[in-house]
């Protein structure tokens, strides 16, 4: 996805629905930061047999993808305010040795949430 550097990359949620779940867990002092599970609505597109059939077997119209607390927690961490470094520092001191190596596990997650079509992650703007 992007080599080199990632420290000053900002990651972005893109516009999705989503939802909370459950209690709030270990979280930052941050305000808007709940620590409770995130859960994705992902809308299904359908071909015209699949609408068909869809309605047929009484299909849900949207697939709900839950996250594990720690894409949950980087998720409301990614309001593309903090960038890389900061989150990966937050959820160090929250997570610890349970999320180590920090940079790869999150650079992980991000691309998972790239190729789900739910985040991008903004490059930091030249100096002019």
């Amino acid at each position: 996805m992007i080599d080199g550097d990632w420290s000053y990359f900002t990651p972005v949620r893109l516009p999705v629905n989503w939802e909370f779940e459950g209690d709030a867990g270990i979280h930052p002092e941050i305000e808007g930061i709940t620590g409770r599970n995130v859960v994705l609505l992902i809308e299904k597109s359908f071909s015209r047999l699949e609408r068909i059939l869809a309605k047929v077997l009484k299909a849900p119209k949207v697939v709900r993808r839950p996250m594990h607390h720690t894409q949950s927690m980087l998720w409301e961490l990614m309001d593309g305010v903090r960038n890389f470094e900061q989150i990966c520092d937050i959820m160090l001191t929250l997570y610890h040795e349970d999320i180590s190596p920090v940079h790869d596990r999150i650079k992980s997650y991000l691309e998972v949430f790239v190729r789900l079509n739910v985040a991008t992650v903004l490059k930091p703007r030249e100096e002019e």
